[in-house]
């Protein structure tokens, strides 16, 4: 028997897994990474939350495609920015979907005129 033909017909039968698997790696390393800069965008939008700078802030958020939520209670702010991260490994489609939302909070104190202010 010809070991050359049975290695080849065995790597042709794992190489399509083996691309799947290389490509949801892929999309869960940029699901990690877009959290990563989603925490850094948190922190610039609630700079210009606490300044009132609506007009940057709406700027802002329309160019890096983030969604806000602000929520008031008991004198403290709740900053919500939401994100999606668009998922291409086919695998990994059927479990997150094509696109995943990945979300930073941030709590800060009321004490300022802030938007709802």
């Amino acid at each position: 028997m010809n070991k050359k033909g049975q290695a080849l017909v065995e790597f042709i039968l794992i190489l399509p897994v083996l691309l799947l698997i290389a490509m949801a790696m892929i999309d869960i390393g940029n699901i990690f990474l877009n959290k990563y800069d989603l925490n850094k965008d948190l922190e610039t939008v609630t700079e210009m939350y606490e300044k009132n700078d609506t007009k940057n802030l709406g700027v802002y958020l329309a160019s890096e495609q983030l969604f806000l939520e602000d929520e008031s209670k008991n004198g403290m702010i709740t900053l919500t920015l939401k994100k999606n991260v668009k998922i291409s490994a086919p695998g990994l489609t059927n479990i997150l979907g094509k696109n995943y939302e990945i979300t930073a909070s941030k709590t800060i104190y009321e004490n300022y005129e802030g938007l709802n202010g």
